[in-house]
Formats: C-alpha cells, structure tokens, sequence
C-alpha cells in the first residue's frame, strides 16, 4: 500500500489531536474507499502559540493520501474549528469532488 501525505505535512509528525469521519465503505468510480476523514493537528512551537492544520485522509484498498486542508493559529476562534469544516465538505464542497481531486492526486 502506498501513502502520499503532503510534504508540508513533515512538521506535523505526531497522530491527530481529533478526527472526524466523513464516510466509509462506498464505492466511487468502481474505487473502494475504506475511510475518508478530516484530520486536526496541532503543534507548540517556542516562538508562536499553538498552531493547528485541519488535513483531509483517504484510504482505499492499495492507496492512502493526507493532504493539508486548513492551516491556522488554535485560539478561541470559533469559525475554524474541525466541526465547521467537516460541515463545508459535506454541504457546500461536496464530498465527491473533494474525493475526486484526492484520487486525481493518488493516480497521477
């Protein structure tokens, strides 16, 4: 199984502080897709407060991809929260297009 994760991605090592699952088990142009979630980071680094990346995961049978999505300083700003954007995927993105553009992604 290959995984492509976003080279930006590197300063982001340890497992995500939160994960939501968006769907799992459906078939999308004769592609299983096992598990497709949006993923939240977060890191302290000495100079800057908290920082948090909102990521989007895919996973089919022989192919995984993790992808930045949202990228931000963690304070109490409720806009940028997992749950929102979770919420613009499913009903203004569209999950299907989001899907799409991570399969262009693993087959190009």
């Amino acid at each position: 199984m290959t995984f492509r994760r976003d080279s930006e991605l590197r300063h982001w090592r340890n497992n995500p502080v939160k994960k939501i699952t968006i769907l799992k088990n459906l078939i999308v142009e004769d592609i299983n897709i096992n598990n497709f979630e949006i993923r939240q980071y977060t890191h302290h680094c000495s100079l800057h407060r908290d920082h948090t990346i909102y990521t989007i995961y895919l996973e089919t049978d022989n192919n995984k991809i993790e992808t930045k999505y949202n990228q931000g300083i963690q304070m109490n700003n409720n806009e940028n929260t997992i749950e929102n954007i979770a919420s613009c995927i499913t009903n203004l993105n569209g999950v299907y297009s989001t899907i799409n553009r991570l399969l262009i992604e693993i087959y190009k």
